[in-house]
């Protein structure tokens, strides 16, 4: 099923800092799908290490939200989530939600997993 977006959504008592020991990984998932070159990979590198800055502190990540690329990882402001968007749908968005999801499965971290929960989709399909 082709899909816009999936929504890794975090249960109430989750804390942000749980994330730090996997976020690297979950990171590199997506960064992989990029596709991208020398010059480009140093400066998520960059990215990388101010989101874990953030993680450190307890609080939400800023995410992968580079420009002309395939998919992005946003935190929405008022949710404890994760969401893997891309603006046209792709049946890649749920396996690579699936990849991102298994990183932090078992690892006391409890979650449950969406798909197409974004505000402009559900308006769309009214």
């Amino acid at each position: 099923m082709k899909n816009y977006s999936g929504h890794i959504i975090f249960e109430d008592n989750f804390k942000w800092k749980d994330l730090e020991k996997y976020f690297p990984d979950m990171w590199e998932i997506i960064e992989e799908e990029s596709k991208l070159n020398a010059e480009e990979k140093q400066f998520d590198d960059i990215l990388l290490e101010l989101n874990l800055e953030e993680l450190r502190k307890n609080k939400k990540p800023f995410g992968y939200r580079r420009e002309n690329t395939r998919f992005r990882m946003i935190f929405p402001q008022d949710k404890k989530e994760l969401t893997i968007y891309r603006n046209t749908p792709t049946e890649e968005i749920e396996e690579l939600t699936e990849k991102v999801a298994h990183e932090i499965r078992n690892k006391k971290i409890k979650y449950t997993v969406k798909y197409d929960d974004m505000l402009f989709y559900r308006i769309g399909k009214k």
